[in-house]
């Protein structure tokens, strides 16, 4: 296990002294990761939980959502669709608690088209 000065700890495989293949990251407000790492960031699939409950499960690349995921948020809404850089982006699919859903085309995290 390596522990940062921040606190926050990691517990996984180590290539060349980066972060590499499966690990576990968690930090002191609660957020965990659980996925792969290449050359010390978070890249492929991987399964991040949020400080306040939410839940992202899908590629990263880079350390950012980035392909086709799904994030569940602690209120009970849902996204499934595509990801850039932590936003969303592309085609997909958004519900809420009482029953609405939007399926369509999104652009920096905005319904778009």
């Amino acid at each position: 296990m390596y522990l940062h000065v921040n606190g926050a700890k990691y517990n996984g495989k180590w290539i060349d002294d980066n972060q590499n293949g499966l690990g576990t990251e968690s930090w002191p407000d609660g957020a965990v990761y659980k996925g792969y790492y290449a050359d010390g960031k978070k890249e492929g699939f991987g399964i991040f939980k949020m400080p306040d409950g939410s839940m992202y499960e899908g590629p990263l690349v880079n350390n950012y959502f980035h392909g086709k995921g799904t994030i569940s948020y602690s209120d009970g809404r849902q996204y499934f669709g595509g990801w850039v850089d932590n936003s969303m982006e592309g085609t997909g699919v958004f519900t809420w608690s009482d029953g609405r859903k939007y399926e369509g085309e999104y652009l920096d995290n905005k319904k778009h088209g």
